[in-house]
């Protein structure tokens, strides 16, 4: 349950991204601290290889790259 609660906590910017847009104002992202994304890290490593929430993750981290560039 834990590592579902994790990956709710990770996915939440990249939704919010995705709803807003990015249309001008663009959104913080969420800066999380070392333990926070240890045990991120952790709950994707206990993931089996085949699980769909690698790509997502994968995607996300990609959306985050973009917001960084978004003005």
């Amino acid at each position: 349950m834990r590592s579902r609660t994790c990956w709710l906590v990770a996915m939440v910017p990249a939704l919010a991204l995705g709803a807003a847009g990015c249309s001008g104002k663009c959104p913080k992202p969420i800066v999380y601290d070392s333990a926070a994304l240890k045990e991120i890290q952790k709950a994707l490593e206990a993931l089996p290889r085949d699980s769909i929430l690698h790509q997502v993750m994968t995607d996300y981290e990609n959306e985050r790259d973009d917001l960084r560039f978004c003005r």
